[in-house]
């Protein structure tokens, strides 16, 4: 891009970074002397300095750089053999960049006697001790001992690294990393000659140390765009609309994806106000987002709102608007980040099951109401056929079993009137069982008095018929023979809750059964189905004869495995 059409926004973001970098070389240059007269002339070193960081900062990549920085090398040392290693990220090591100051002739001699391809030379940085990466990320240009045996790492026998620098004549071999903040990305090796001119290092490390603050500028950059090709590959392909606002209310930002979500260009959205973009939700929803909103704002605690919106070609979807607080490092408000999920399959979905579910139930509640009317038809039946009995034993018998057809019958009917078809309401359940079985059988219920002390509790169907059968057979045994002649008396019947079982108490304050009769051996029917209902309840029950009769019955719920 030329100058001419450089937004005015680019041009200072690029002033701003060239302040940053001119900062950083400052340091760097404070620590080598350069800005102190007394020490140095450091207006000749400026001189040299200046263009170098210009032409520097406009190289484009970083091998540009590393060819610029050899090249500015050799103008200033001389009788000496120059390397540079550069960062390799695929092998995660410093890998021989280029070499200068030999000739082809020594670089197959040194082959020759190593068995190495110097392209091939590479030292991983995981192999580095600590030592060396202080050594080579402290920003000095620093002579080696042990000369090529250090600058390889060992690699090589003793015997062979006398013979090279015996060969090329090698003096003095001085070392410095590429590094900058403890970030090291590159190094290079000064191998001076014997009887060569001495090495000048107040030249050199400005040098390099400039090479390094550029070199790390273009690696972060590198790295920004990386990240940024990145955020841009999600942002664009995302499932969801992401935003932010800042405290004014404006968008700051909103990802590409609502072009392919909404319909909408990020342009249409970007510098406008939030109230605009709510007014696109559905008419019916405008109140229910705008205060959640305000609420999520005023609060300054993450808020969400599902709601309809309406996309570019005027059609409405579903979506879920995820809003959280944003702030600066005082801790003041900034704005809101903000996330918008199509959810429109999951409404069509929500809206299917409820239709499912909604005929279940209504096929439920047909089941439940059609078994009650086949019960009563039972019931009639039995009733019909109890008028052409004479004998007074079967008559009984026959009112005995249409009584448990109602009781039955009962369970479905508040089954058809409930929102829960798997459960009973057992306190409107024993009321009405009790009542039924009063009015049915005393022809003047008030000379007794019924009453029904049940806990709100809901049981399972398949504990309930058995429950509601034995409370039938038990209050039916004191209606039919509790309070003959007339007698008046009490019925009382008691269910509660105890720990993970339940204890039901039915008593009555009638005549009493006969001290003779033997519960637990006793034959009748009566006696009989009570047994095998409490039974079938895996419970336990105890008579009381003492003032009437007593029977207290515990069981716990029964558990059954899942049909569907």
């Amino acid at each position: 891009m030329n100058d001419e059409k450089k937004t005015k926004e680019q041009l200072i973001n690029e002033i701003k970074k060239y302040r940053n970098l001119y900062s950083e070389l400052e340091h760097h240059m404070a620590d080598f002397n350069l800005m102190k007269p007394e020490n140095k002339p450091f207006q000749d070193a400026l001189q040299f300095l200046s263009p170098l960081v210009m032409e520097l900062l406009n190289l484009p990549n970083e091998s540009e750089i590393y060819d610029y920085i050899l090249e500015k090398l050799q103008e200033v040392v001389k009788d000496a053999y120059i390397i540079i290693s550069t960062y390799d990220e695929e092998s995660d090591s410093l890998r021989v960049y280029k070499m200068i100051g030999t000739t082809s002739r020594m670089i197959d001699l040194a082959e020759k006697l190593t068995g190495v391809r110097i392209n091939d030379l590479h030292f991983p940085r995981d192999k580095l001790d600590l030592e060396a990466k202080n050594f080579l990320s402290n920003g000095k240009l620093q002579k080696v001992d042990d000369g090529l045996y250090y600058i390889t790492a060992g690699k090589l026998p003793q015997k062979t690294y006398n013979m090279l620098e015996k060969a090329f004549g090698v003096d003095k071999t001085y070392v410095m990393g590429f590094s900058l903040k403890g970030e090291m990305f590159g190094s290079v090796n000064i191998i001076t000659k014997k009887n060569g001119k001495p090495l000048n290092i107040n030249t050199v490390e400005p040098i390099l140390n400039i090479a390094s603050v550029v070199l790390q500028n273009k690696v972060a950059g590198k790295e920004l765009k990386k990240r940024e090709r990145l955020l841009s590959l999600v942002t664009d392909n995302m499932l969801n609309v992401v935003g932010q606002i800042d405290a004014e209310g404006t968008f700051q930002y909103i990802s590409p994806s609502i072009k392919t979500i909404l319909g909408y260009d990020p342009s249409e959205i970007l510098g406008e106000n939030v109230f605009q973009f709510i007014n696109l939700t559905h008419p019916e929803d405008q109140i229910k987002v705008s205060t959640a909103f305000m609420g999520a704002t005023n609060s300054y605690l993450p808020g969400e709102v599902q709601h309809r919106f309406r996309r570019a070609d005027g059609s409405y979807i579903w979506v879920e608007s995820l809003g959280n607080p944003l702030f600066d490092d005082e801790n003041q408000y900034n704005g809101v980040v903000f996330s918008m999920t199509d959810i429109n399959s999951l409404k069509a979905a929500e809206k299917n099951l409820k239709t499912s579910l909604e005929d279940k139930e209504l096929l439920l509640r047909e089941l439940h109401h059609r078994v009650k009317n086949n019960m009563q038809i039972i019931s009639s039946l039995l009733n019909l056929q109890s008028q052409h009995i004479k004998d007074k034993r079967d008559l009984k018998i026959f009112k005995s079993s249409q009584t448990r057809v109602k009781t039955m019958s009962l369970i479905h009917e508040e089954l058809y009137s409930s929102q829960d078809f798997s459960h009973i309401h057992l306190s409107k359940y024993i009321r009405n069982l009790t009542k039924e079985l009063l009015t049915s059988n005393i022809g003047d219920p008030g000379r007794v008095q019924l009453t029904v002390n049940v806990e709100e509790i809901k049981m399972e169907l398949e504990t309930a018929i058995p429950l509601g059968l034995l409370i039938n057979e038990i209050v039916a045994n004191s209606v039919n023979h509790a309070f003959p002649n007339h007698r008046k008396g009490e019925i009382i019947v008691d269910l509660k809750r105890d720990g993970d079982a339940f204890v039901l108490k039915i008593s009555d304050d009638g005549i009493g059964i006969p001290k003779k009769t033997d519960f637990e051996k006793a034959e009748t029917l009566g006696f009989q189905l009570i047994k095998n209902l409490v039974n079938q309840l895996d419970g336990e029950i105890k008579m009381q004869t003492n003032h009437g009769t007593t029977f207290i019955i515990k069981f716990k719920e029964l558990e059954y495995k899942k049909r569907f």
